[in-house]
């Protein structure tokens, strides 16, 4: 069953489960949330139910207005919510929980799902197992209230291709997508077993938080190459494994530059206090806002605290195309100064002043992370002898040109005797 949970303000924890008719939000005592909050109109808003289960939200009036995700919803315009929206109405913030949020009866070749890891935009993610190997796997399924939306569909079936064509190590391996009988659409993936590095704020070293920098932004140079833009990089996209190795992981909101770009036309997609100034004035955007979210990341995770901050999302987006953003060095000043200014680089607010692509990004970041923790990385010979080997085709190219010769040579040997 969908719920609502408030995640911040006065009302923090408190809970409302959502049945299967219309609830009305308000400060009046008799509405089915009841807030509290003089900047809640009376009846603020309404969570309508569809014939699936799923909810949408409309504000009948209000006047103060009410945010999904940091964005104003426009009065007496339902929009459909997606599990982990989170919705600001007065002064609390609730997130909504679809209700999907259960394990499923689905029939999904080669796996058994086991438990619910987590809810994101647009569909829940599962822990599983392989039937025949025993390995366990995440497979993430799309919510039913979307499956019969061709928007939807398609964004969450070229998640999962998208990600498909990307083989990293900091990068979340996906290995199938598919759609089950009933029309339940899904993909399975790797299983990291860790923490998300929000978890890691606060108590990460500055040398592997600046290793872990430095890993992201390969990552990123690697889905930028194949014409992806992750486009909401933030903590919670960054899982951290037993093994201490970062993985990007969520390309929900992923767009494939190249096509999907030019068709969309401006969208604001991505979390507010990571989110770049072109994505939080709804401009078009390209491979630079990953830059600038991933130095939004990393000055929160080395600094402890955000970049921007504010009671209001949309607040929070303002200061990110209108105030100059704090120096890394002034707010974290242990950190070492080639790496802080890396960060500080990343956070301009004109994309053309950042580093041109995610490639320069990691070659900074590695120049600066020898000099400050010179014991950090492999030695720059073992890497430069690495890239430079030749392929294994060039060597079966000299081998069949030197024994072409040979052959050549014994012929014409025979010829003249």
């Amino acid at each position: 069953m969908a719920k609502l949970r408030i995640v911040d303000g006065p009302l923090a924890g408190a809970e409302f489960v959502l049945k299967n008719r219309v609830a009305v939000a308000g400060r009046h005592v008799d509405c089915a949330i009841a807030i509290p909050d003089p900047k809640v109109s009376r009846n603020h808003a309404e969570f309508i139910p569809d014939n699936e289960g799923q909810f949408s939200i409309i504000d009948v009036g209000s006047s103060n207005g009410t945010t999904i995700n940091g964005i104003p919803l426009p009065p007496s315009v339902p929009r459909l919510l997606a599990g982990g929206d989170e919705i600001r109405i007065g002064r609390n913030t609730f997130r909504y929980f679809a209700g999907d949020a259960r394990i499923p009866d689905l029939d999904i070749p080669g796996y058994v799902l086991d438990d619910i890891l987590a809810e994101g935009g647009m569909g829940s993610i599962f822990r599983a197992r392989n039937i025949e190997t025993g390995q366990p796997a995440a497979i993430k399924i799309l919510h039913s209230g979307y499956a019969k939306h061709e928007e939807f569909v398609s964004r969450f079936i070229q998640e999962a291709r998208a990600a498909g064509r990307l083989s990293h190590p900091n990068i979340v391996k996906v290995y199938n997508v598919g759609k089950t009988s009933n029309g339940r659409y899904y993909f399975t993936m790797e299983l990291v077993k860790g923490s998300t590095l929000t978890q890691k704020i606060g108590s990460l070293p500055a040398e592997d938080a600046a290793r872990m920098f430095l890993e992201c932004a390969d990552a990123l140079d690697c889905a930028h190459r194949h014409g992806i833009i992750h486009r909401d990089i933030k903590p919670d996209n960054i899982l951290i494994g037993g093994d201490g190795e970062p993985r990007l992981t969520d390309l929900g909101i992923a767009v494939l530059d190249q096509q999907d770009m030019a068709q969309a036309g401006p969208r604001v997609l991505g979390t507010p206090h990571y989110m770049s100034p072109e994505q939080a004035s709804g401009r078009n955007i390209t491979a630079l806002t990953d830059i600038y979210s991933l130095g939004a990341t990393f000055f929160h995770v080395f600094a402890a605290q955000p970049l921007f901050d504010a009671p209001d999302p949309q607040k929070i987006m303002i200061k990110h195309v209108r105030e100059k953003p704090r120096r890394l060095a002034d707010v974290a000043p242990e950190v070492p100064a080639a790496i802080a200014a890396i960060v500080d680089k990343c956070l301009e607010k004109d994309p053309g002043n950042r580093f041109p692509d995610a490639a320069a990004l990691r070659e900074a970041l590695d120049r600066a992370i020898r000099k400050a923790y010179p014991s950090l990385l492999p030695s720059p010979a073992r890497v430069v002898e690495k890239r430079s080997a030749r392929p294994p085709l060039f060597y079966l190219l000299v081998a069949a040109a030197s024994l072409l010769a040979v052959v050549l040579l014994a012929f014409a040997w025979i010829l003249f005797e």
